[in-house]
């Protein structure tokens, strides 16, 4: 996930990081990123001074009350680990010793492994939909809905005709120029992004996000999906990460539970090596770009890299690398000019040309990954 971002533009809830920190700072935020990614993920301009967080952290209400009041010289820890640090003059390892440090004593949320993503998701809803409803008057639905509860924000332009929507255990928020069709039932705490779609009969359960632009179908369950994905058709989607520009083919499940009811390992690319996640329920976790054929069958606690085409009858392995071209004859690295192409011509026919910047460090990841590759065969 963060090949092709940095952490702070991770979409957990609602919004991204940064758009968050934007919201409650009311200043621009910028990111201190690997070279490659800041040709569209922006460094440092030159302020008056600099509040400097940790690209993982989620907002909460301690957690913004301090910061508004961090002087410069002043650094923020919790457990020994800096959480943020103010200063007049960028520098992006300052020394402890020469800052003032306070200890933070109230409610941190942070994002440190994969399944934190999702596993967070829900209060980040919660923490949203007040911070982006407040003041605000949701739009009036077709009298042929149901809403159970008073906890749904819908927002203009949305069109939907006999949907459920139950807001007893959470809100639903539905942004601008949505469309759910007939007979979608969604149970909070669920967002759905600017311009996405939700198809016919699908059952959102609690703790679903789907990014802008993106489409959903069938049973989806503690799942975050980013923007332009799509799952568009019947099949179970549960504790899992989708990254953008996915697509999952028609009847495409995944397990979240194995049979042993044992704890789930994940691979961890910093590791390069099995990751214990003492967790027994952990699902798929996808990069940008990546896709799967119809009937697609993925197992439990799978990571699927960047930009890999499946099209298996077996079940999907645990561990996909990046640009990986998967079938049940063979497994062979995507080649990167048809992927360009492919990438081109799915933009033509979503009528979204495919941005150069993206196409740069798509092509970044690429690199990384083929050295890599060499780098283990040469082990």
């Amino acid at each position: 996930m963060a090949f092709t971002r940095p952490v702070g533009a991770f979409r957990i809830g609602i919004l991204t990081l940064q758009e968050k920190w934007q919201l409650l700072l009311g200043v621009p935020v910028s990111f201190y990123t690997e070279s490659y990614l800041q040709v569209k993920f922006h460094g440092p301009s030159s302020p008056a001074s600099y509040l400097v967080l940790r690209a993982n952290l989620c907002p909460t209400i301690d957690l913004i009350n301090i910061l508004t009041t961090l002087e410069d010289g002043c650094m923020l820890e919790k457990d020994g680990d800096w959480i943020a640090y103010k200063v007049s003059k960028w520098n992006p390892q300052p020394e402890r010793s020469m800052l003032k440090v306070h200890n933070f004593e109230g409610e941190l949320r942070s994002i440190h492994f994969l399944e934190d993503i999702y596993l967070e998701n829900a209060k980040q809803i919660v923490f949203d939909f007040n911070l982006l409803t407040k003041d605000k008057t949701s739009s009036a639905l077709h009298p042929s809905n149901v809403v159970i509860g008073d906890n749904l924000y819908v927002g203009t332009n949305v069109e939907a005709f006999g949907c459920t929507f139950n807001t007893l255990d959470g809100p639903v928020y539905i942004a601008d120029d949505v469309l759910l069709e007939q007979g979608s039932h969604l149970r909070g705490p669920i967002a759905i992004g600017k311009g996405a779609r939700v198809k016919m009969g699908s059952r959102l359960y609690p703790n679903v996000s789907v990014g802008p632009k993106a489409t959903i179908g069938g049973e989806v369950n503690n799942t975050v999906m980013w923007e332009n994905s799509a799952k568009g058709h019947d099949g179970y989607l549960g504790c899992a990460v989708i990254g953008a520009g996915c697509n999952l083919g028609a009847g495409t499940s995944n397990s979240n539970l194995q049979n042993n009811w044992q704890a789930i390992k994940l691979y961890d690319y910093k590791l390069g090596d099995w990751r214990k996640t003492e967790r027994k329920k952990v699902g798929t976790f996808m990069g940008d770009f990546s896709m799967c054929g119809i009937n697609s069958s993925i197992t439990t606690g799978a990571v699927i890299g960047v930009g890999v085409q499946l099209s298996m009858s077996n079940i999907i392995p645990k561990f996909v690398p990046d640009f990986s071209w998967v079938t049940d004859e063979k497994q062979e690295t995507y080649v990167w000019n048809k992927f360009e192409d492919m990438l081109k011509e799915r933009g033509r026919m979503i009528n979204e040309e495919v941005q150069e910047t993206d196409l740069r460090i798509l092509w970044e990841v690429y690199c990384l990954t083929r050295r890599e590759e060499f780098n283990i065969q040469n082990r």
